[in-house]
């Protein structure tokens, strides 16, 4: 991976953590689909505790990470308060089975965040931009089968797993939203 390449997700994963550290809940944190680990690192402190987990050794930060399967994390039942999705579900050949093994080894809340389009040269642009960008990442290694949804498809997909919404957000700057369309959903698990 290029220097550059390199420093930009490093910059893209601190804004992540910004984006979603007010959603977050108790102190036990998974990033499933961590990738390199960045975002992690950023949210570390106030007593949090962060796993990294992705289904290859993508790390390039230092803290707790699991190589996992891509079907079931080595974790209990309920292990963490809030998981983490972010821009993971687009690049798994199953999106349905790893939010359902996220649901389990999650005690309260989702984050997820997904790139979403709204119509069909939307959808060419992140097919386009995506699959270029992390065709780049670790050797080519990187899965990207680019399982994008309208926003409604992915609430949809979440509604059908008894999950409440709380909270939707349109992420990053305008500029930013003219082709990526960075959409975070908060996910309460039902009671």
């Amino acid at each position: 991976m290029s220097a550059a390449l390199d420093a930009f997700l490093r910059r893209y994963a601190r804004g992540q953590a910004r984006d979603v550290a007010p959603w977050i809940v108790g102190q036990r944190v998974l990033d499933l689909g961590t990738g390199e680990g960045y975002v992690p690192g950023a949210l570390e402190g106030g007593g949090r505790w962060v796993c990294g987990a992705d289904v290859g050794g993508f790390r390039r930060a230092p803290l707790p990470y699991v190589v996992y399967d891509g079907a079931r994390l080595p974790f209990d039942d309920g292990a963490f308060d809030t998981t983490l999705l972010l821009l993971t579900l687009h690049h798994c050949d199953a999106p349905e089975a790893v939010l359902d093994e996220a649901m389990r080894v999650t005690r309260a809340r989702l984050i997820v965040t997904e790139s979403v389009y709204r119509d069909r040269l939307e959808r060419f642009w992140l097919d386009t931009l995506d699959g270029r960008l992390n065709r780049r990442r670790h050797g080519g290694t990187m899965n990207v089968p680019l399982r994008f949804r309208t926003p409604e498809a992915w609430r949809a997909l979440f509604a059908s797993r008894g999950l409440r919404v709380a909270a939707t957000r349109w992420l990053g700057p305008w500029w930013e939203r003219l082709v990526h369309h960075p959409l975070l959903f908060v996910l309460d698990r039902p009671r």
